[in-house]
């Protein structure tokens, strides 16, 4: 009798992923002309699919989040993702993962709320508005879904990139969905916002920054990366979401996405503070932050040499940078559109 863990194979995975990528054209055309109510109906079983695969234990995020690091369980090699002892510089704090609570609960309500919007005139422009989105929506959720069979410790290797690939497709689904309503503000009320584009705004952000965690990781977890190539990647990684924030946030006028932004650099940051002090109270009873690589040349005497811990000073001055650009981004570009103003010209905030 087969099991799920034995159709868990990552080059089946992976191509899955590749098919629902190219299907995505098709996906998006089959929502615009399909039935409201089948529409509706494939929302709803793709987010059934995609909360139950979250659901299912196993996964290396929630493994290691069990690890016993605060003792010195350092050499598991999903201690490597932890912000206090791992490789990877971004690791954000345990509390920015509190976000996925508003997301399921907020799209579990855009779902179901779905059901209650009859199609005829009165709801005809919102109903336009999801049917473009709807496609993109249901992709996200079955990437996610692919995602969470791909991050497990059975993918080793360069085989942990397709789960840093199937989230980043994920991010790019819910940016294709978050562009067309963020275009368009004139044709859902504030209410109707909130009840069907704000989840997706927010797990359009989200999935940006935790696809950026997902490469770090990915990339701090292959056997020949050294802490120099760690640090750069994770210091590139964090202009890079610190640009890509201020520019959506101003381009689509759209604060909620600057938001989770600065929610997620400030985790980073937050995560190599609490980094910093694990090695200065190490340091103080004469135990190391880490392991060292055999024979690494670059270890030495004042600990530059450990893993996790190089750079870690300068990350976290570059992820509070970018927290606060991002956030004062969010309340410029918010404060505008609350005047009917925006510097794209995507128009201003939707009204009652």
């Amino acid at each position: 009798k087969m099991s799920l863990s034995a159709l868990n194979y990552p080059p089946l995975v992976a191509l899955s992923g590749v098919g629902l990528g190219i299907s995505l054209p098709i996906l998006e055309k089959l929502t615009q002309e399909s039935p409201w109510t089948a529409v509706r109906l494939a929302c709803a079983i793709s987010y059934g699919i995609n909360f139950i695969s979250v659901s299912r234990p196993g996964r290396m995020d929630g493994q290691a989040s069990d690890g016993d690091y605060e003792n010195g369980d350092s050499n598991s090699e999903l201690a490597q993702l932890s912000p206090r002892r791992g490789k990877t510089l971004v690791a954000p704090s345990g509390w920015a993962f509190a976000i996925w609570g508003p997301i399921f609960l907020g799209e579990l309500i855009s779902v179901t709320s779905a059901f209650f919007l009859k199609d005829n005139n009165s709801s005809k422009d919102i109903i336009s508005t999801l049917r473009k989105t709807s496609g993109p929506f249901i992709a996200a959720q079955l990437f996610q879904s692919l995602w969470c069979a791909a991050f497990r410790p059975k993918y080793k290797g360069l085989a942990m990139f397709i789960n840093t690939g199937l989230l980043s497709a994920t991010a790019y689904s819910l940016s294709k969905a978050h562009a067309v309503f963020a275009a368009q503000p004139n044709l859902y009320t504030n209410l109707q916002y909130g009840l069907f584009l704000l989840p997706m705004s927010l797990h359009f952000g989200w999935t940006v920054a935790a696809s950026i965690v997902s490469l770090n990781g990915a990339i701090s977890m292959q056997d020949n990366s050294s802490p120099k190539l760690i640090a750069y990647v994770g210091h590139a990684s964090v202009i890079a979401a610190s640009a890509l924030g201020v520019y959506i946030t101003v381009m689509r006028s759209a604060p909620v996405f600057g938001s989770v932004i600065a929610w997620a650099l400030t985790a980073v940051a937050d995560g190599m503070k609490q980094r910093i002090a694990a090695a200065a109270n190490e340091n103080g009873e004469n135990k190391p932050l880490q392991r060292r690589r055999k024979n690494n040349s670059s270890d030495n005497n004042n600990g530059e040499g450990m893993l996790g811990l190089y750079g870690a000073s300068t990350q976290r001055a570059l992820a509070l940078g970018g927290a606060v650009i991002n956030a004062a981004t969010t309340v410029f570009i918010a404060g505008s559109m609350a005047f009917g103003t925006t510097i794209s010209g995507w128009k201003s905030v939707p009204s009652f």
